[in-house]
């Protein structure tokens, strides 16, 4: 009689030992879900920064190549907005369904201003300007179900003509 009580607790201690065992089973898998949430919003939250990193970036570069967006800007107190794409780089307006990556998950927006012109310092008087300007970037998901966005502000400015014009025509450079 003796040996089957030893049997009947060998059993259930056993049997907590194996409760235990799966109760810590389960709280690591916990855990290890709850790490994988982490580093997902950390990366979609990065995402989200670059990709309006990237607006501004398009917006400064394309003032650099051309006059055109500058003389736009600082015509007009009002707002530019431009897109950034895969496909097609920058373009004027809002994004639509246009995205910045091949998953097709981001976009990247830019709104760009014209804050003011000051006469540039150690020049003659209304020659040469500089024209401040700020871009909001906005980076965000596609998906509604991922409300992940961030805005990044980026101030600029360029040196102009104090008129506004920011080429020189060909003939004024050769004094005729």
């Amino acid at each position: 009689m003796k040996g089957h009580k030893e049997q009947g607790a060998a059993l259930f201690i056993a049997l907590i030992i194996l409760l235990l065992v799966s109760m810590m089973g389960v709280s690591a898998m916990k855990g290890g879900l709850f790490h994988e949430r982490m580093a997902f919003n950390s990366q979609a939250e990065e995402m989200t920064f670059q990709a309006a990193e990237t607006a501004i970036g398009g917006v400064i570069q394309e003032a650099r190549k051309s006059s055109a967006l500058l003389g736009q800007l600082a015509g007009t107190s009002a707002a530019k907005t431009h897109c950034v794409t895969k496909s097609a780089g920058i373009a004027e307006g809002a994004c639509g369904a246009g995205t910045l990556d091949t998953r097709a998950s981001v976009k990247a927006e830019a709104e760009s201003r014209f804050d003011r012109r000051r006469p540039l310092a150690n020049s003659d008087a209304g020659a040469l300007a500089d024209y401040q300007f700020h871009t909001i970037g906005k980076g965000e998901f596609v998906s509604a179900d991922m409300p992940f966005e961030n805005r990044n502000r980026q101030e600029w400015r360029k040196i102009g003509l104090g008129g506004g014009n920011f080429e020189v025509a060909p003939e004024a450079l050769s004094g005729n």
